[in-house]
C-alpha cells in the first residue's frame, strides 16, 4: 500500500490509500488459477503413488491456491512439506515452506509467513541454491515492505537482484526491480522509484512480455506516479492498460489492486460518486479473497469519502476496522494514516456527533491532537516521510484552531523542512529527463533494428549478385574479388567493433557519474542534515536552524548543478567542500578545524576541475578519522600546480587507517569511495590521455590523500 498525501476542495487534509504491487518471485502471478487448480487435481486423483511426482503436483496447487483460497493453500502446503519429509527430498522441502509462507502473506499473516521463508532460506543456503536463496530473499523483501520496514525491504530486494542479475535470469530480474521500485515510491524517492519502473518495462519488451501480471503491475505503479505528479489522465491511462491484463486473466488480486488505484484518481479529481463506486468493487473482490490487509486499504478510501460527505459516523467505523487490522499485521505507516484519519474527523465533526462519543466540546482539538500525535510518532519510526507531512499539516492546523500559534509555528517550519525533502524542482526535472530517456533509447532501438534489417536484406543481394558474377570468373579474379571481400570484411568488423568499444566507454561514463552522484547526495548526510534542522526548531533556536538550512539548501544546489557538467571552476568546486565541512563541523559542534590553501599561482575562477573529486576524501577523514578521535581534529586541503598537473592534498590528523581498519564499515565506505573516484580517474585519462593518479599516505597521526589532475584552464 501507499499512503498518498493530498489535498481536498474541502481543505481538509487527509490520506487515501493507494496500491503498490511488488510482487515474489514465488508468489501468485495470475488469478486465473482455478482452472490451473482443476487440472492439477484431475492428474492428482489418477497419481495416489507417495513420490516427487505426487509432490511436484502438491507444490503446484499449493502455490496455485495463494491467489484463490490461502487457506486450501496452506492445507496442501501441509501435505508437501509431510510427503517432501518422507521422501528426504530437501530441495522440494524447502520450497514447500517458501509456498506456506506465500499463503501465509496472502492471508496477510506476515510474521508466520517470514518465519516459513526463513526456513527455507537456511535450507537453501546449506544446499548453495543460489536460485532458492534469491526467490526466499525476494519474498521477505515483500513481507519488510507490507509491514513498512521499507530500508530492511531495499537491503533483502538488492541482495535478491545480484544473484539473479549474475544468473541471467531476466523475468525474475523484472521482478526484483518492480519490488525495489516500489520502496523508493514508499520513501518518497520517486526519481529513483521511476528509474527501477522503467529498467522493468525495458526487460519485459527485451522479452517480448506484452500481456503477463508482472507487465500489468509495473504499469499500475507507473500510473502512480503520473498520479503523484497531479498528471491525473495519464495515471488513468496506465490504470486502465493494467486493468486491461489483469480482467481476461482472470487475475482478482490484481483487478481489486487496480481497481482500488483507479478509485483514488478519481477522489483526486474531486468525483467522490465515481471514487466511492471503485472503492467498493475493490473491496467485494479482497473480502472474496480473504486479504485482510487490502481489507484494511479499502475501508481507510471508502471512509474518507464518507468523511467527505458528513458521514461522519461510518467514516469512523470503517477507519476503526482498518487500524485494528493494520495493528494486527504490524503495519505502522497504515496505523498512522488511519489514526490522522480519526483525528480529522474528531476536529471537524458536529458538536452532536462528539457529545454521542461523550467527548466534551472543550476538549474536541485536545482529542484530535492526540491522534494526530500519535501518527507522527508512529511515522517516525518508520521513517515515512509523507506521514510525516501529513501529520505535521495536521497538527498545524489543529495548533491554529486551538490559537496555540507558537506550536503551529514549529509544525509549520518542520512541515516545510519534510515536504522540501520529499518533492523539489530538481527532482522533478530528473523524473523528465528519465522518462525522456526510456522513450528515446525504445525508440532508437527500434530505428536501428529497421536499419539493420535494411543493410542485411541489402548486403544478401548484393552477395548473390558477386557469387554469380564470380562463377564466371576464372583464376586470378576469383582471388582479387576473395581478397577485396575480406578486406571489406575486415574493415566492417573494425568498425563495428570500434562502434561497440565507443558505445561501452560512454555507458562506463555515464554509470560513473551516477554512481559519484549518488555518493556525494548520501542519503545519510541527507536525513542527518535534516534531522538537525528538525532538532534545533523542537529547541526553538530558529536562527541556528535558518542558517543550517540555507547552508543545506547551497550544498544540495550545488551538487545537483555541478553532477551535470564535465568540468567547474575551481572555485565553485571549493565553495561547495567547504559548505559540506561547515554543515558537518556544525552536526559534530565544531569538534574539527578546517583550512584550505591554493598556490597564488592558481587562478581559482579559470582553472577547471571534474565536479566533487575530493568530497569522498573529506568525508572519510570527517567520519572515519575525527569523528572517532578523543578531541579537537584538523582537516587541511591544499591545491598545488606541479608542471602540467593540479596536486589536490586531503590531510587529517584523525585516528588513521591503522586504528580504523578494524571498522567494517569504513572499510566500506572507502572501498567504495576509492573505487568511483578511481572509475572516474581512469576515465579522465582515456579522455585526456593524461596522467592523473591517486596517492595514499599514513601519516604519524592522521592520513594524507593526493589526487593528481591534469592542469586545465578555461578560455
Amino acid at each position: 500500500m501507499y499512503f498518498d498525501l493530498s489535498q481536498f476542495f474541502n481543505c481538509n487534509l487527509m490520506t487515501k490509500i493507494i496500491v503498490l504491487i511488488a510482487f515474489g518471485l514465488t508468489v501468485n502471478d495470475c488469478h486465473a488459477q482455478k482452472k490451473v487448480i482443476d487440472s492439477l487435481f484431475q492428474v492428482l486423483k489418477s497419481h495416489p503413488q507417495e513420490d516427487t511426482i505426487k509432490l511436484n503436483l502438491l507444490n503446484e496447487v499449493a502455490y496455485a491456491y495463494s491467489s484463490v483460497d490461502p487457506g486450501k493453500g496452506l492445507q496442501t502446503a501441509d501435505e508437501a512439506i509431510s510427503l517432501a519429509k518422507k521422501l528426504h527430498n530437501n530441495m522440494k522441502l524447502a520450497g514447500s515452506y517458501t509456498n506456506k509462507g506465500v499463503n501465509y502473506n496472502a492471508q496477510g499473516n506476515y510474521s508466520l509467513a517470514l518465519e516459513m521463508y526463513n526456513t527455507s532460506l537456511q535450507m537453501h543456503e546449506q544446499m548453495h541454491n543460489q536460485i532458492g536463496i534469491a526467490k526466499v530473499l525476494h519474498n521477505m523483501g515483500i513481507i519488510q515492505s507490507q509491514s513498512g520496514n521499507y530500508y530492511k525491504a531495499l537491503e533483502y530486494h538488492k541482495k535478491s537482484l545480484v544473484i539473479l542479475t549474475e544468473l541471467n535470469e531476466k523475468q525474475r530480474m523484472s521482478n526484483s526491480l518492480n519490488s525495489i521500485g516500489v520502496n523508493y515510491m514508499y520513501l518518497a524517492d520517486y526519481p529513483r522509484s521511476l528509474d527501477y519502473f522503467l529498467k522493468a518495462l525495458q526487460i519485459y519488451d527485451k522479452l517480448g512480455d506484452k500481456q503477463s501480471s508482472a507487465r500489468a503491475n509495473t504499469l499500475t505503479n507507473i500510473g502512480i506516479i503520473y498520479k503523484d505528479l497531479a498528471n491525473f489522465e495519464k495515471s488513468l491511462e496506465y490504470h486502465q492498460k493494467a486493468l486491461n491484463i489483469f480482467e481476461p486473466s482472470g487475475d482478482q488480486q490484481g483487478m481489486a489492486n487496480v481497481l482500488g488505484n483507479i478509485g483514488v484518481v478519481y477522489d483526486e479529481m474531486h468525483d467522490s460518486i465515481r471514487a466511492l463506486d471503485y472503492f467498493k468493487r475493490a473491496l467485494a473482490i479482497n473480502t472474496e479473497i480473504g486479504n485482510d490487509v487490502r481489507i484494511g486499504s479499502d475501508l481507510t478510501n471508502i471512509a474518507i469519502i464518507y468523511s467527505h460527505t458528513g458521514m461522519y459516523q461510518q467514516a469512523l467505523d470503517n477507519l476503526q476496522k482498518a487500524h485494528d487490522i493494520y495493528k494486527e499485521a504490524g503495519d505502522k505507516n497504515s496505523m498512522a494514516i488511519a489514526l490522522n484519519a480519526i483525528g480529522d474527523i474528531y476536529s471537524k465533526a458536529p458538536d452532536g456527533f462528539l457529545l454521542q462519543h461523550e467527548i466534551a466540546l472543550a476538549k474536541r482539538f485536545n482529542t484530535a491532537l492526540a491522534y494526530h500525535k500519535q501518527a507522527l510518532q508512529l511515522s517516525r519510526e518508520d521513517n515515512a516521510l509523507d506521514r510525516q507531512s501529513e501529520s505535521l499539516e495536521l497538527l498545524s492546523k489543529t495548533y491554529e484552531a486551538q490559537k496555540d500559534y507558537r506550536n503551529a509555528l514549529i509544525a509549520t517550519k518542520q512541515l516545510a523542512v519534510v515536504k522540501d525533502s520529499i518533492l523539489n524542482d530538481e527532482r522533478k526535472q530528473q523524473l523528465t529527463r528519465l522518462e525522456m530517456q526510456f522513450d528515446f533509447e525504445k525508440k532508437e532501438a527500434l530505428v536501428k533494428a529497421e536499419h539493420d534489417k535494411r543493410e542485411a536484406l541489402a548486403a544478401a543481394t548484393i552477395n548473390e549478385q558477386r557469387i554469380v558474377k564470380n562463377s564466371l570468373m576464372a583464376g586470378s579474379a576469383i582471388l582479387i574479388v576473395a581478397a577485396f571481400s575480406s578486406f571489406i570484411f575486415y574493415k566492417r568488423r573494425r568498425d563495428d567493433e570500434n562502434q561497440k568499444n565507443e558505445a561501452v566507454f560512454k555507458a562506463e561514463v555515464a554509470e560513473t557519474e551516477m554512481k559519484a552522484l549518488r555518493s556525494q547526495m548520501n542519503p545519510h548526510f541527507i536525513f542527518n542534515s535534516l534531522n538537525s534542522i528538525s532538532d534545533y526548531i523542537s529547541k526553538n533556536n530558529l536562527v541556528a536552524a535558518d542558517n543550517y538550512l540555507t547552508k543545506f539548501a547551497k550544498v544540495m544546489r550545488l551538487i545537483l548543478e555541478n553532477s551535470e557538467r564535465k568540468e567547474v571552476s575551481l572555485s565553485d568546486d571549493l565553495k561547495g567542500l567547504e559548505l559540506y565541512m561547515q554543515l558537518e563541523a556544525l552536526r559534530l559542534n565544531n569538534k574539527f578545524t578546517y583550512e584550505i590553501k591554493v598556490d597564488e599561482s592558481i587562478n581559482l575562477e579559470n582553472t577547471m576541475v571534474p565536479p566533487l573529486m575530493l568530497q569522498p576524501f573529506v568525508e572519510n577523514s570527517i567520519w572515519h578519522g575525527i569523528s572517532k578521535k578523543p578531541g579537537m581534529g584538523k582537516i587541511l586541503i591544499e591545491i598545488k600546480r606541479q608542471d602540467q598537473m593540479l596536486n589536490c592534498i586531503v590531510e587529517d590528523d584523525g585516528l588513521g587507517r591503522s586504528q580504523s581498519n578494524s571498522s567494517k564499515e569504513y572499510a566500506a565506505n572507502k572501498s567504495l569511495g576509492m573505487k568511483i573516484t578511481k572509475a572516474r580517474i581512469d576515465i579522465l585519462n582515456k579522455i585526456k590521455s593524461s596522467k592523473a593518479a591517486i596517492e595514499l599516505s599514513d601519516l604519524a597521526e592522521g592520513m594524507r590523500v593526493e589526487v593528481k589532475l591534469p592542469f586545465e584552464i578555461s578560455l
